[in-house]
């Protein structure tokens, strides 16, 4: 049986992770191991609400249902959230590798923040002459950033060189703060620094661009560095000066840690793996060959990436439309199976859409109460394909996050877990295997994501809207003393009744119903009283109508009942009973006065065809000679 291998990685540290995963595969006993990979793309330049989204899905795994976690607890764009995930695998008794930041309890894997920056610096300055530079830091308080930031001012003072606080800036890892760190140090009065070192290469390149956009020819008139040695630094004009660590290595070390840990063999507490500079053009040297490689490789590959990149527009625009037009759950699962099953090219031969089901259950929970019950709470896959399948009979849950796992099957896994959120509130997550051409680097994951999000969000709106509309138009046409139809719902209702009947040639009875001297019980009784008459007569109706039939509250006191019989002997039965359930009411004594109806009722002429209000007028008018024979002889008047 393969170890399973909880990994927690930021989205946007791909390359890190697929570098490592490349160091992880080259080991013998790879085989022995399946990675359950946890992916958020929370960012410093994002809303907290969205971020506790995004990270949630950290708190997705059991841990103790794991064998071993991995954790780039440098990188998850929250360096509390990597610290907790790692003291919550110790708790859990599970052996826990944290990247970059050592945490009691773990093996730590120490990223050498000092080595590689400080030989870079070197260069600046002993080869390059670099006497004043500015510095862009991550997230100010991040520990590899403030190592970083440390390394710079401590080479510049070796040298006799002030490293001054006027040229510090922070990008927060990413490109917009970074963008304005470029347009700051552009409009500096003192002019451009000899160097802008960064302390990552998104925000170097970030810098770059924003710096060409204002004109300026790099690196003639000012060097950029970087820290990562990320593909687009390689592909970039002037390729980035940068420093690396040997991610890769990094993986390959793993594999040998938990082989040993899984032996019961002694393991070190702390492993350092060393950086070192890699010198491109952007420093004003010349570009390895290899560089120029890589260079006609991104080329060559340019428009094979933008087909890619079109096709899976495409297929958004595609799943948007087939979301927001789903008009419930039952065919959203049905539309979206259909759909994934034609794009196993994109997803993966394994993949799953998994939902809380009280998201599904419960159209009008809150977005908070979905994300308490899912906490605990049951959760099923509304898209499920498993080995190129589609799997209409299989089942998630707390402990099983991947519908299906076999950890005994013959090929060991990947499976990359990221959520699904509407803010700080999940009801779910999706899955996709290690193989899925959605997963490729150049690819906007994370885009994705953000539309598929959007997408259910809109359909529940408007599951959610149609509801209220549904509510709405029934309120308006209900009378609400009676729960009857009222004179707008006669119109909706009624009608196409009618209509139907004429199409149809069936049989339509009109029966018109009265209650006696209504004026009597009020003004003897009173008003209350009038009320409880008006219900009564109204619950007798409804207690007798078919399925077919509709009654009306179509005045005051008076009362319409609209449907289809199948003979004359039906009609006259449900006149009997509507007037057995008034008799009844008497007999039981509970109301001070007696309560009496008039009716009478017409069946439908299928020779002329009248219109319903002439059925509803002679209706009328039988009731109405009920009525006065029954006025003349207890010597009242209508």
């Amino acid at each position: 049986m393969r170890k399973k291998i909880a990994v927690f990685v930021n989205g946007y540290g791909m390359e890190a992770l697929n570098a490592t995963l490349k160091g992880l595969s080259q080991s013998e006993s790879y085989s022995g191991y399946d990675f359950f990979i946890f992916v958020s793309y929370a960012s410093y330049d994002t809303p907290d609400n969205y971020n506790k989204g995004e990270l949630n899905i950290y708190g997705l795994p059991q841990l103790k249902d794991y064998d071993g976690a991995i954790v780039f607890t440098n990188a998850l764009n929250s360096v509390e959230t990597g610290i907790s995930i790692v003291k919550r695998a110790v708790k859990a008794g599970i052996p826990v590798i944290s990247i970059g930041i050592n945490v009691p309890g773990s093996i730590s894997f120490d990223i050498d923040n000092i080595t590689g920056m400080r030989e870079l610096v070197e260069h600046l300055i002993e080869e390059h002459g670099v006497k004043r530079a500015a510095f862009i830091g991550g997230k100010i308080d991040h520990p590899e950033s403030v190592l970083r930031y440390e390394t710079v001012k401590k080479v510049f003072e070796e040298h006799g060189l002030v490293l001054d606080e006027r040229d510090v800036y922070y990008g927060n890892w990413g490109n917009v703060l970074s963008a304005e760190a470029a347009n700051k140090i552009a409009s500096d009065p003192r002019g451009l620094p000899d160097a802008i070192i960064a302390a990552n290469d998104i925000m170097a390149l970030a810098c770059s661009t924003e710096l060409k956009r204002l004109g300026y020819n790099l690196p003639k008139d000012v060097i950029v560095t970087g820290y990562d040695f990320i593909y687009k630094g390689q592909a970039f004009y002037p390729v980035l000066t940068t420093v690396t660590s040997d991610y890769e290595g990094i993986g390959s070390t793993i594999i040998k840690v938990f082989d040993n840990v899984f032996e019961g063999k002694e393991v070190p507490k702390s492993i350092l793996m060393k950086s070192k500079p890699v010198i491109g053009e952007s420093c004003r040297c010349h570009a390895d060959a290899e560089f120029d490689i890589k260079r006609r490789e991104f080329g060559s590959n340019t428009y094979s990436e933008y087909l890619d990149r079109t096709y899976l527009e495409a297929s958004e625009r595609t799943l948007t439309n087939i979301i927001t037009d789903s008009p419930d759950y039952e065919s959203l699962r049905k539309n979206l199976m259909a759909h994934y099953e034609s794009q196993l090219d994109l997803v993966g031969n394994d993949f799953f859409i998994i939902i809380h089901n009280l998201y599904m259950s419960d159209i009008m929970a809150s977005e908070e109460d979905v994300h308490e019950n899912g906490i605990t709470g049951a959760v099923s896959p509304i898209v499920a394909i498993k080995d190129g399948k589609v799997c209409d009979n299989i089942s998630a849950d707390r402990h099983s996050v991947v519908p299906g796992y076999d950890p005994e099957s013959k090929n060991n896994h990947i499976y990359f877990l990221m959520p699904l959120h509407t803010g700080r509130f999940n009801y779910g997550y999706m899955v996709t295997s290690g193989d899925a051409r959605i997963m490729l680097e150049y690819l906007d994951l994370n885009a994705y994501l953000e539309k598929l999000m959007l997408a259910l969000r809109i359909q529940r709106s408007n599951i959610q809207l149609r509801i209220f509309n549904d509510s709405l138009r029934k309120i308006s046409e209900i009378d609400t003393m009676t729960g009857l139809y009222n004179r707008f719902g006669y119109e909706n209702k009624a009608i196409p009744i009618y209509e139907d009947s004429v199409r149809g040639n069936t049989l339509l009875m009109v029966m018109f119903i009265d209650i006696n001297l209504m004026k009597r019980i009020n003004d003897i009784f009173g008003h209350m009283n009038g009320d409880a008459a008006i219900r009564i007569t109204a619950s007798a109706i409804k207690s007798n109508l078919k399925n077919d039939m509709i009654g009306v509250r179509f005045g005051g006191d008076e009362f319409l009942v609209i449907g289809s019989v199948n003979s004359p002997e039906e009609a006259d039965s449900l006149k009997q009973a509507i007037h057995g359930n008034i008799d009844k009411v008497n007999r039981d004594g509970i109301w001070p006065f007696r309560l009496s109806i008039s009716s009478g009722y017409i069946l439908s002429d299928k020779e002329t065809k009248k219109p319903l209000s002439e059925y509803i007028k002679d209706a009328d008018n039988l009731m109405y000679e009920t009525k006065k024979k029954l006025h003349a002889e207890q010597g009242d008047h209508r």
